[in-house]
Order: structure tokens, then sequence, then C-alpha cells
């Protein structure tokens, strides 16, 4: 991977004009083809609503997410991202003149062989002890040895548009971690947050456990926040806000109605089983995943409606998921991902309007 990188440029000033809606935009975790198909999601996100996606007053980014939040937070546009991603040459915004191999930053299709033991055998054994309190993938992830691969490249892209000299004032962005010691999610931008500068904060929201090592910061180790939800929604509770865009490129997409009743979302995944035939046993265990994925998903959106919050779910169709194949960090299928995404989602939005 090569990057030349532009004078970094503080961000553009969130927010709305007055009498809008205050917007929050969650970016959800997925891999590199859930990068893509988030891009094209966003697309459709601003040609639907006529706000560019980077004007939310929150920005929440989890895993790969995280990468498309700091993006936005620079002050990129979404068809500049799709742009992008498709190799083609940018000329304005903070992306211009910034070369960047989506398919070889982070290692390719599949993780180096990690290192041996146990990843945090602390948080393991509190998992054990009290496995009520945290989420089955945060159990899992405490097991998970200590990964080789390297997040420099994407440290090194955020870090040369945001900078490096802590958060930007003002900014939207907050990103989702997990702290590989307690188990408990960390959201780096919000004031309570552990000192880093956005470039380690999405690196530590990057960090799979098995795939790369955890992030350490001021002391304390953190790992990919998709370890605790692949979307972290919930987290949007409580900021004033009056409606909520969240892409979940690790979830499916239902009906807007099943998406609100309990019945309906039941019925609807059971659905989805029936349709979703998945060849493999990694197909399988990603689909199971996604079902995992889409009833937490749903949780977090109950949530937020009860505080009279407005929510518009986008996830991937059966099209996309023929798109994706089972291993969401190969490089081949990363262009029809994108295009994939870019047509289900404007047909979903404008559907719904």
């Amino acid at each position: 991977m090569t990057t030349r990188v532009a004078a970094a440029q503080a961000p553009a000033e969130a927010g709305a004009a007055p009498g809008t809606p205050r917007r929050g935009l969650v970016l959800g975790g997925g891999g590199m083809l859930g990068a893509a198909w988030t891009v094209g999601a966003l697309c459709a996100v601003e040609e639907a609503t006529g706000r560019p996606p980077g004007d939310a007053e929150v920005l929440l980014g989890t895993s790969a997410g995280s990468i498309l939040g700091a993006l936005l937070a620079a002050g990129a546009r979404a068809e500049q991202l799709r742009d992008h991603q498709r190799g083609l040459p940018i000329t304005d915004g903070p992306l211009a003149e910034v070369a960047f191999d989506y398919d070889t930053a982070v290692g390719g299709a599949l993780p180096p062989r990690p290192r041996a033991g146990i990843g945090s055998p602390g948080l393991l054994r509190d998992a054990v002890r009290h496995p009520r309190e945290y989420p089955l993938l945060t159990m899992v992830s405490a097991v998970a040895p200590h990964g080789r691969g390297s997040l420099a490249p994407v440290g090194e892209l955020v870090r040369g548009l945001l900078g490096a000299d802590g958060w930007p004032e003002g900014s939207a962005l907050r990103v989702a971690a997990v702290d590989y010691r307690s188990g408990r999610r960390v959201v780096f931008g919000d004031p309570d947050a552990p000192a880093a500068d956005v470039a380690e904060a999405v690196m530590a929201s990057c960090a799979i456990p098995g795939w790369f090592a955890p992030v350490r910061l001021n002391g304390s180790a953190y790992v990919d926040g998709g370890c605790w939800s692949a979307t972290n929604a919930d987290l949007l509770l409580g900021r004033g806000l009056d409606e909520v865009y969240v892409l979940a490129p690790m979830a499916l997409r239902l009906h807007p109605r099943a998406e609100r009743a309990e019945r309906g979302s039941v019925a609807a995944l059971r659905e989805w089983r029936a349709r979703d035939r998945p060849r493999g046993v990694l197909a399988q265990l990603v689909s199971r995943y996604r079902r995992a994925v889409t009833r937490q998903l749903l949780r977090e959106a109950a949530l937020l409606r009860a505080e009279g919050v407005r929510v518009r779910l986008l996830a991937p169709t059966l099209a996309d998921l023929a798109a994706m194949g089972p291993n969401m960090m190969d490089p081949a299928r990363r262009g029809a991902v994108l295009e994939s995404a870019l047509r289900t989602s404007r047909e979903a939005l404008a559907a719904a309007r």
C-alpha cells in the first residue's frame, strides 16, 4: 500500500440547518466487504435525504465503520468514498491525491497465524464468573489469541487526514471499541473516554481478536467494537437526536413493518433462514452470526424508538449476500459488493418513501 496524503485539515463542522432534524448516523462493522457495502448505502442515503452523511450530529463507527466515519468526519462526501473505492482519481476534498489499496491494506483475505495463548485471561475469568453481563462475542474474544496482522496502513490513512493531536474539537465522530480487560465498551470522542487521537481509536475499533493485536493506549488494551455489537446503535441513546440511520452490513434486511414488531421480526428471520441456504461450514456460521446480529440490532433500534427517535435500518439483501460470499475480507468481491449496495440500498429507500 502506498499513501500520499494531502495536508491535514479540520473536519467539516457537523450539524443541520435550523429546523432540520438532529440526525445520528451509525456505521456498523463488517470487514473489507462491509465497508464497500456501506459506501454504497451512504450514497443512497445522501440521494434520498439530500443531506451529506457527514453532516450528521453524531457519527458513530464500529470496526470498518469507524474508518468510514473518520473519512466522513474529515470532510469526504459519499460519492468521493464511492469513487475512491473504485480506484478513480479524486480531484477535490480530503481524499484528493490520497492513494490507498483497499485490497491489500490489512493483509488480504486471510489472517496471518496468530500468537499462541489466550487473548485476555482476566476478561475470560470475569466472563465465566458473570456470563450474563457480557455478550457471547465478548466472551469468545477473550479466548482468541493475539493476532499478527497490522492496522498501521489504516492508522496512516486516518492520521494523514485528521492529524495526531488528539480529538478534533467539536467533531461529531464517535468510535466504539471494547476494553480488553474489563470487556466494557468505550466510546472514543466522548468527554469521559480515554485520551486518544482518531487514528488510535479507529485502529482499536478495528482490532479483530485473532487477526490483529489489541491496540494499547495509556496502559490499557482495546479490541474491535464488534466484540460487543456489530452496530452499537444503542450508544446513541440520550443524545437528543430526532432520527438515526443505521447502516449494518452484517445484519439482514427485513421489511420495515417486521423491524418494529417482535413477532414480525421473528417470522422474518425464519423466512430468511428458509430462503438463505448457505453451503459450507464457514457460510453456515456466517449466516447464523448474521441472524444474531439482526436480533441484537432490532433490540437496539427498539430502545431508540422508545426514546422517540425515528430509526431507519439498512442492511444487505439476498442479492448483496450473493455478491459478498462468506468471507468478508475477500478482496476479489469488493467491486461487486459496492455496485450491488448502490442498487439495493437505493431501491430500499425509494420503497420506504
